[in-house]
């Protein structure tokens, strides 16, 4: 029940799917660049896809999503896109060495 009343779970509900990925790929950036000063990660959003790629943790990483897809991880849950974009960066061996508030909330959702 908090899931649904989470502003996460709202800004799922809402937002355009593009709006959407973007956001989670700039919060998956931020992890990234705490656990890798050195990290280089960027987000584009074109009209039908959505794009998260740079170097971290000394790995070149390229995870584009088009909107349709954005869409049905949404339908997953509200943290279902975090977890696939991390599962996609640990298949590249990029890991995060600790677990944050952040990423104990993603990897915590059963939805």
């Amino acid at each position: 029940m908090a899931e649904r009343l989470s502003l996460r779970a709202c800004m799922a509900a809402h937002l355009p799917a593009a709006t959407f990925a973007v956001h989670v790929m700039r919060c998956v950036r931020t992890e990234l660049i705490r656990f890798d000063p050195q990290a280089a990660v960027h987000v584009d959003r074109g009209d039908r896809y959505v794009h998260l790629y740079g170097e971290a943790q000394g790995t070149m990483f390229s995870i584009v999503l088009t909107n349709d897809e954005v869409d049905e991880w949404k339908a997953e849950g509200s943290y279902a896109l975090d977890r696939y974009l991390w599962m996609e960066l640990g298949k590249k061996d990029i890991f995060p060495p600790r677990m944050t508030p952040y990423l104990r909330t993603v990897f915590s959702i059963e939805s």
